[in-house]
C-alpha cells in the first residue's frame, strides 16, 4: 500500500501539462485569534515569529466543522473551481477554526481527485469529500468515482 504521508503545501496535478503544481490558496485571511506568538529571540531588527496552534479533533468535532462549514455550497466550475478549490477551502477553514486538516491527492493513472482528512483522536483518519461534506473511504488499489487508486498523497 502506498499512502504518502507529505509535510508540504497543496499540490495539485496538471493533466493537460502532466506536471505538479505546488499552490496554496487562502481565501481569507486567518483572525488574529488563530495565532499564536512564538518568543524568539532574534538578532535582526523588526523579525518576529508566529505558530498556528492547531489539534486533532474529535470526529464530534469534525462533524460539527462539516456542517457549519460553507464550502460544499458553492458551485463547481470546470476549470475555475474545482476539487483542488474545495479541498483548499476546507483545510483553509478548518484551520481558521484551529483545526489540523490535511489535503489529500487521491491519484489515478490519469489525473489526480483533491479530498481532505482529519486525523480524529477517536476514529483515526477521516476522509470527506469537500463537495458533498461526505465521509468517503478510499484506498490504495480500491475505487473512487469509478476510478482505480493507485496512490493517496497526503498533505499535512
Amino acid at each position: 500500500m502506498a499512502i504518502l504521508l507529505l509535510p508540504l503545501p497543496a499540490c495539485i496535478y496538471d493533466d493537460t501539462a502532466g506536471r505538479l503544481i505546488v499552490q496554496r490558496e487562502v481565501t481569507e485571511p486567518l483572525p488574529t485569534s488563530a495565532w499564536a506568538e512564538s518568543a524568539a529571540s532574534s538578532d535582526s531588527a523588526g523579525s518576529s515569529s508566529q505558530t498556528i496552534v492547531l489539534k486533532n479533533p474529535t470526529f464530534q468535532e469534525l462533524k460539527d466543522f462539516i456542517l457549519k462549514d460553507p464550502t460544499s455550497r458553492n458551485e463547481f466550475v470546470l476549470n475555475q473551481y474545482e476539487c483542488r478549490h474545495f479541498a483548499t477551502e476546507v483545510d483553509n477553514n478548518a484551520e481558521a477554526e484551529g483545526l489540523r486538516c490535511a489535503f489529500v491527492l487521491l491519484c489515478y493513472q490519469r489525473g489526480q481527485h483533491a479530498v481532505v482528512a482529519f486525523d480524529t483522536t477517536d476514529q483515526g483518519l477521516v476522509y470527506i469529500e469537500p463537495q458533498t461534506d461526505a465521509r468517503i473511504h478510499p484506498e490504495v488499489g480500491g475505487k473512487y468515482q469509478a476510478k482505480g487508486i493507485i496512490e493517496i498523497l497526503i498533505a499535512w
